[in-house]
């Protein structure tokens, strides 16, 4: 009896595919309009309407950092017209790991990850301050003089507060300004509200004339930042810091979708595919400064995974 209704459950699944999609796609932003994750989507969907041959319409949901996205995502129809796109670490890792949702990462499958981006530690063009640990010395010699603008609940959130406490630094020593978005923090250092930014490197880029990078977080120099790595630069400390994963983005669907519908999966996955597998599509979207990378979903969940890990073991720093 089971093997017979397994049988009608792939066969319903079938007949449910041959004209998908036949419709047009809902892809749902889980940040705001303006933002990466925003650019990535409204480029992807463009790029991929031509692939599947239907319109995609992109629908922001910005509240609550990809939250009410994420809940829209799984309440509606798991038919494939319902396509979640965010910045998933740290956004949505973090609401996971606080318990503010009632989800987990396997109700989701991420089809990709296309854009990994590195964090670097950056002061104004003009800073007297030239390394990070002139940047340490100066606040243990001038508690809370030095102000400091973070994403709130970002991987430089964390990063910045495990580097105090590698240190020895009272989180209290320091003026510490969260915002909810890069455009704000960037601004506030250009404006010269803050001494110090921690943020995504990449998404930099427009304002490079203007910033001074101290460090790369990463194991690797940057091609595009003359900046040592993290390590590199307090190497001289005897202390080493774990490398944190800046933000990472991509494109997923609800796991009953592919349950459900494996062959629709599939047509979608494999439009994703085709379409960052072209050198072209890769040169329009460097020079939109958006990430272009085909690694799949099983690759993509070990990475996100991983970096579950790694934000659950360092919540404690960030916790309200």
């Amino acid at each position: 009896m089971r093997y017979i209704f397994l049988f009608f459950i792939l066969l319903k699944s079938l007949l449910f595919s041959f004209d998908y999609p036949n419709k047009s796609i809902e892809f749902v932003v889980g940040l705001g309009e303006g933002g990466s994750a925003d650019r990535m989507t409204r480029n992807m969907a463009a790029l991929l309407q031509k692939e599947l041959g239907v319109h995609i319409n992109v629908k922001t949901i910005k509240t609550n950092g990809s939250l009410d996205a994420a809940n829209y995502v799984l309440k509606e129809p798991h038919d494939g017209y319902k396509v979640f796109c965010s910045t998933f670490s740290p956004y949505l890792l973090n609401l996971i790991i606080s318990k503010k949702a009632d989800f987990s990462l396997n109700d989701f499958e991420i089809i990709n990850l296309q854009w990994f981006e590195q964090d670097f530690i950056a002061v104004g063009k003009d800073s007297e301050f030239n390394s990070i640990v002139e940047i340490l010395n100066y606040i243990k010699k001038n508690p809370k003089e030095l102000k400091v603008a973070l994403i709130n609940k970002s991987s430089g959130h964390i990063l910045f507060k495990l580097l105090l406490e590698k240190f020895n630094i009272p989180f209290k020593d320091v003026d510490i300004k969260l915002y909810n978005g890069g455009g704000s923090a960037r601004k506030a250092l250009l404006e010269s509200k803050v001494d110090l930014l921690i943020i995504a490197a990449q998404g930099s880029e427009k304002y490079r004339e203007y910033i001074k990078p101290l460090a790369i977080v990463s194991n690797k120099p940057s091609k595009r930042w003359d900046a040592p790595t993290l390590n590199d630069t307090i190497k001289d400390t005897g202390i080493t810091m774990p490398i944190i994963h800046g933000p990472i983005r991509g494109i997923a669907v609800s796991k009953k979708f592919k349950e459900d519908f494996p062959h629709r999966f599939r047509i979608l996955e494999n439009a994703i595919k085709k379409t960052l597998a072209k050198k072209s599509v890769h040169r329009y979207l460097k020079r939109k400064n958006i990430g272009y990378t085909w690694i799949g979903s099983q690759n993509s969940k070990k990475i996100l995974q991983n970096s579950y890990e790694d934000f659950k073991k360092f919540n404690y720093l960030i916790e309200d």
